[in-house]
């Protein structure tokens, strides 16, 4: 009776040990996840880029970091390392919209699963990729107006309106250009006289607006809409050169809520700026594990944002951080 006691202890004992070492190895299970980024363009890029990071890091993840430096062949190469390299998902934020599919094709052919973020492909190519996590930019450029419309509710026409695009062809810009479009659609007082690309840069925001004032008069145009703020701080600083005054004299918009954006809001000297939280990482990390772990996820998981303007309380706006 003793010795078939000890038998069942014994095997008790290993079958215990066994379950211990296979939960053991399912725990030390770490995902890798290949993030492919446009660059670092600016301080709201920057944060962005650190909050993906932080939150793969948070989750356990291995994150396998590319920065394209502003240039889709990069990014294709890099996609297309990722899958050389069979990490279990792929993070992508495209720098265009377009020239996608093949690549996206070949991840799919891998079993590859795709999350775009902050960026969209083309609509035709939406069936390539899981899932998308990110704001929802035509609301930016409705926002815009709803702003324009009640600051100019009593001005006669016409309403000269500048508009700083961001890059040629990416989502971003074509968003918010059909946003604020959208939202004026109804106020033929407004009128877009000119429509300018610089690219999400300081630098190539400033060069935008001085092109613009080659071939307007400057003290015609009542709106510049800068579709970022570091695009909208190269044009307060090339105002300020000027006789005209930024804020007074023109009034300037902008997306994004930069730390620089808010305080030259509060200084009067930008009128509004639409809220686009770059902290998406815990968001985007929670889709991530929905999918890895075989669970349904909806097709757009929208991130939200504020509106920041001289009707608003400015006194309480927190620290930025980017």
């Amino acid at each position: 009776m003793k010795r078939v006691s000890f038998l069942v202890l014994v095997l008790l004992l290993l079958t215990g040990c066994s379950g211990r070492n296979s939960n053991s190895e399912k725990e030390k299970k770490q995902y890798v996840i290949g993030f492919s980024q446009i660059g670092a363009e600016s301080s709201w890029r920057e944060r962005n880029t650190q909050s993906v990071l932080e939150a793969g890091k948070k989750a356990n993840y291995k994150i396998i970091y590319e920065n394209a430096n502003q240039s889709q062949v990069e990014q294709i190469k890099d996609v297309r390392s990722f899958i050389a390299s069979r990490v279990d998902l792929i993070i992508l934020t495209p720098i265009v919209e377009t020239g996608w599919r093949h690549v996206l094709e070949e991840a799919a052919d891998a079993n590859i699963p795709v999350v775009i973020s902050d960026r969209l492909v083309s609509k035709e190519d939406a069936y390539l990729f899981k899932t998308f996590v990110g704001p929802d930019v035509p609301i930016q450029g409705i926002q815009t107006a709803d702003f324009l419309k009640k600051k100019f509710k009593d001005a006669p026409a016409p309403i000269n309106v500048v508009e700083i695009q961001g890059s040629v062809d990416a989502s971003p810009a074509i968003s918010r250009h059909e946003g604020l479009v959208e939202g004026l659609k109804d106020d033929p007082r407004f009128k877009i006289v000119a429509s300018v690309h610089g690219d999400f840069m300081l630098s190539k925001g400033r060069e935008a607006i001085k092109n613009v004032a080659k071939s307007h008069d400057l003290k015609q145009v009542d709106v510049i809409y800068c579709h970022n703020d570091d695009m909208a701080d190269g044009v307060v600083s090339y105002l300020e050169e000027t006789d005209i005054k930024p804020g007074r004299d023109i009034t300037i918009c902008s997306v994004d809520g930069q730390q620089s954006a808010i305080d030259l809001l509060k200084a009067g000297k930008i009128n509004c700026v639409i809220e686009c939280d770059p902290n998406m990482g815990e968001k985007l990390f929670q889709v991530v594990t929905a999918i890895l772990d075989e669970k349904d996820v909806p097709k757009e998981n929208f991130t939200t944002g504020r509106v920041f303007s001289e009707y608003s309380d400015l006194t309480n706006i927190e620290e930025r951080g980017y």
